[in-house]
């Protein structure tokens, strides 16, 4: 019996093994342990002037979903959620953001090498077939999540001359990670001044795109924190394509209440986009009552961003009643605009007065 029930053990513990492998094509395939640390084994290949595709295999956000589709051998073949085999060689990642019910899903964290350099750095879905090109092909076994953080935050950090394809693919692929240890580097990157600001900007972006509750806690902790106009400008729109329900409240308090010009100016834009009637209210309120006419013009035109049953007779009730005639304009300048039946007659009315 106990033979049995370890033959039984081996025998799934050989079934899992293989389970975290991909189904690699065109290539040279080998897997091996992980020797030390993930930072320490990707050195060691390195070393070699081959190319080389490196491989592993991570736990992924819920609600995680990366389109490979767009390059496929066999367009009928949508087994494991891909279309045909992802070539490796030849296909970049695409983000789809699109309704996914929240199911546990797995990524694949794939390494390019090339005559020791890392020259590219790809998330794809777990369970995707995969073309290496005729490039040797080696998937590591054994790697924790927060290994993997901490190499891709080194990655996206040090990359040679800060190359935005290292370092794009090293934050996005962070950033599927279901560790709470990606929210905590992304907001590292992101606060840390010396670190270029393109690298600074992305890590802020992936933090609303995909971290949920916990990047929206961190876009606050970032709002309150850093100084750099340029950074805080971009907030705005971080938090517009977060989840979390306090994304819009944020919004709302950064367009009525930060000291940057800017920054109001933006969360208002982006309000518009998202808040629907909270966005009406907030507007219109700063129209009337922001002290800085830039913004009170950004106001209109994201006034003018809503749907036209709420936009149109917003903006004829500005351009009839406000005091400021630079903001009339603004309102006159985007009924225009509108092509819209009602703003067209009061257009049309206004000229004949």
């Amino acid at each position: 019996m106990k033979r049995h029930l370890v033959a039984i053990i081996i025998c799934a513990s050989t079934v899992a093994l293989m389970a975290q492998q991909p189904k690699v094509s065109n290539a040279q395939f080998t897997v091996e342990p992980i020797g030390g640390t993930l930072t320490a084994t990707v050195d060691r290949f390195r070393r070699s002037a081959e190319q080389l595709w490196l491989g592993y295999e991570v736990q992924a956000l819920p609600q995680s979903h990366l389109s490979t589709c767009s390059n496929w051998s066999d367009s009928s073949a949508m087994d494991d959620g891909c279309c045909g085999e992802y070539r490796l060689e030849e296909t970049d990642y695409i983000v789809n953001k699109g309704d996914h019910s929240p199911t546990a899903q797995n990524i694949y964290i794939l390494l390019r090498l090339d005559h020791g350099q890392l020259i590219k750095i790809r998330p794809v879905m777990a369970g995707c077939h995969l073309d290496a090109g005729g490039v040797p092909f080696t998937w590591l076994t054994g790697v924790k999540p927060e290994e993997s953080v901490a190499f891709l935050a080194q990655a996206a950090t040090q990359a040679e001359s800060n190359r935005s394809r290292i370092v794009d693919g090293a934050l996005l692929s962070m950033s599927y990670h279901a560790t709470p240890e990606a929210t905590h580097a992304l907001t590292g990157i992101a606060s840390t001044s010396s670190t270029p600001m393109h690298t600074r900007e992305q890590a802020a972006f992936w933090l609303g795109v995909q971290r949920g509750r916990e990047g929206f806690l961190a876009l606050q902790d970032l709002e309150k924190k850093i100084a750099e106009p340029a950074l805080r400008e971009k907030l705005p729109f971080d938090f517009s394509q977060n989840s979390d329900p306090g994304a819009e409240d944020e919004l709302l308090h950064m367009a009525k209440f930060d000291a940057d010009t800017k920054v109001r100016e933006q969360a208002l834009f982006w309000l518009a986009q998202k808040a629907g009637k909270k966005a009406t209210a907030a507007l219109t309120d700063a129209i009337q009552n922001d002290p800085e006419t830039d913004v009170k013009k950004k106001a209109v035109f994201a006034l003018s961003q809503l749907p036209k049953d709420e936009s149109v007779p917003q903006l004829i009730h500005v351009a009839d009643t406000n005091s400021n005639p630079v903001i009339r304009k603004e309102a006159f300048f985007w009924l225009g605009q509108s092509q819209d039946p009602r703003a067209l007659a009061y257009l049309e009315q206004v000229l004949k007065r």
